[in-house]
């Protein structure tokens, strides 16, 4: 009785299984997360890009679509966090992708660079959407010119240290509404050292390496809070802030 049921059983599954791949494809639905990452694909780009490789998928039936490689086609585009691709009893294939979100951007003079995301993985540079992120600029190659070698001056991504502070940096950057609204734009100077550029006043900060992050923009804020309010708004040009228990005005 067992065996009778197990086999019913059996033969139910492989007969609704092929029920289902002989239905067709009505309606192809895109779902991209808005609230996640940042814009640089929407719903066009995507049914453009599956189509590209698939032709159209409208009345095919199921069984003739390998639903995984559309899925693996989805992820292997660079904007993509996350993509998932299912279809539905009503004939509904849904394409849902989840895009990455960046914070920071590394540009090599006359070079478009790339992007970190919000998880510390790199992303190229794309010319559909350009995000407002913090921006990393200069002698990037310099940055603790003890890793410097051969790879680092070739390309910037193999450049670990540097993307890991810049990470570490733009997280932190991006935490507090303050510095986000104050700092735009960080320039690597021919020393290595870490130039802090404000998007308000004349003064540059000179930050050093990119750590010990909490630390030194509390002495910013202190130049900002008790200094300059003393001595005077916009007198010094430069302000070091990269030795420890120091604020050196220039």
């Amino acid at each position: 009785m067992g065996f009778l049921l197990l086999a019913a059983f059996f033969v139910l599954v492989l007969v609704t299984k092929n029920e289902q791949g002989k239905k067709l494809v009505k309606n192809v639905q895109v779902s991209i997360d808005a609230t996640k990452g940042d814009p640089f694909m929407d719903d066009g780009d995507v049914i453009n890009l599956v189509y590209s490789r698939h032709d159209t998928l409208l009345k095919k039936p199921l069984s003739s679509l390998y639903l995984s490689d559309v899925e693996n086609l989805l992820i292997n585009q660079p904007s993509v966090k996350n993509a998932e691709v299912y279809f539905e009893h009503n004939g509904n294939l849904n394409l849902e992708v989840e895009l990455r979100k960046v914070i920071a951007r590394i540009k090599p003079d006359s070079l478009p660079g790339f992007y970190i995301d919000d998880e510390g993985m790199t992303m190229i540079w794309l010319a559909k959407y350009s995000p407002r992120v913090l921006t990393v600029t200069g002698y990037l190659n310099q940055y603790n010119r003890y890793l410097k070698d051969t790879m680092i001056e070739n390309d910037l991504s193999t450049h670990s240290k540097l993307i890991k502070d810049v990470y570490a940096f733009a997280k932190y950057v991006n935490n507090s509404a303050f510095w986000k609204a104050q700092i735009g734009q960080v320039y690597i100077d021919e020393k290595g050292d870490a130039i802090l550029i404000p998007l308000i006043g004349n003064e540059e900060f000179v930050f050093g390496e990119l750590k010990d992050i909490e630390h030194k923009f509390d002495k910013i804020k202190r130049y900002y809070e008790e200094i300059a309010p003393k001595l005077g708004w916009n007198k010094y040009k430069k302000v070091n802030v990269k030795f420890d228990r120091q604020i050196v005005c220039k």
